[in-house]
């Protein structure tokens, strides 16, 4: 009984523990975002750094500056969201990476060309993204699934009834799993002429979840792959 309880309090005090830290954690990151002036280009600077390794720094700041003039232009035609989530993901995340692409489709010959290339610009934006590192901070805790479950939580406030259509599966102590019937992304993509975007937007969250120590990810449709909905299953895998 003693050790029970002592096994118990030493989760409930683990569990507390990285509560603080991702309450910390994403403290800092809102505070620092209102200090700064707004950046809907956050990636650009990482995205250079990845043209250069292949193509060198002058052609690579070249692109760079393309890819921000592209996104000016589109950023000046957007359509006007009253949803304030909805603007968001289309200015930070949506038009950043359409830019990019419209000016990959310019520099590579074919069409798989520029996506490939997209996809290892892809990879190194996350690689630095606050969300990554959030994920990683996880691994700290024996089990960082309690934490996951409340992130993924707040997390799903970002996506609106207005932008996409959302179904809860599963919310328990060991399992989290729902579906989205309609996304914002594929329908903005679409109406950009740019559907084949959309599976390599929805490769960022394997790259984010994939190899998470001590949670199972799970995803086997998307509607970038032309499957009637996006499933979202994790997993706790740890051993208490």
């Amino acid at each position: 009984m003693v050790d029970r309880k002592v096994g118990k309090d030493y989760q409930g005090g683990a569990i507390l523990f990285g509560l603080g830290l991702v309450t910390g954690v994403l403290t800092a990151h809102a505070i620092a975002r209102m200090r700064s002036a707004p950046q809907r280009l956050p990636r650009l600077e990482v995205w250079q750094r990845a043209f250069a390794e292949a193509k060198g720094e002058v052609k690579a700041a070249f692109l760079a500056a393309e890819v921000r003039t592209q996104y000016d232009e589109l950023y000046a035609r957007r359509p006007r969201f009253a949803q304030r989530a909805l603007r968001m993901h289309l200015e930070t995340r949506i038009l950043p990476g359409l830019a990019l692409y419209q000016i990959l489709r310019q520099e590579e010959d074919t069409e798989e060309a520029a996506l490939i290339e997209l996809d290892r610009l892809f990879v190194a934006g996350v690689q630095q993204a606050p969300g990554r590192k959030l994920v990683k901070l996880l691994e700290c805790l024996p089990d960082p699934f309690p934490i996951l479950r409340i992130v993924n939580r707040l997390a799903l406030r970002a996506f609106p009834p207005e932008g996409w259509t959302f179904e809860w599966l599963e919310d328990s102590s060991r399992c989290v799993a729902y579906t989205f019937s309609e996304c914002f992304y594929v329908n903005v993509l679409t109406a950009y002429g740019a559907p084949e975007l959309t599976a390599h937007f929805c490769q960022m969250d394997d790259l984010l979840y994939g190899d998470l120590r001590g949670i199972s990810w799970e995803r086997t449709k998307t509607l970038g792959r032309g499957d009637d909905c996006c499933n979202f299953r994790f997993c706790s895998t740890a051993v208490l």
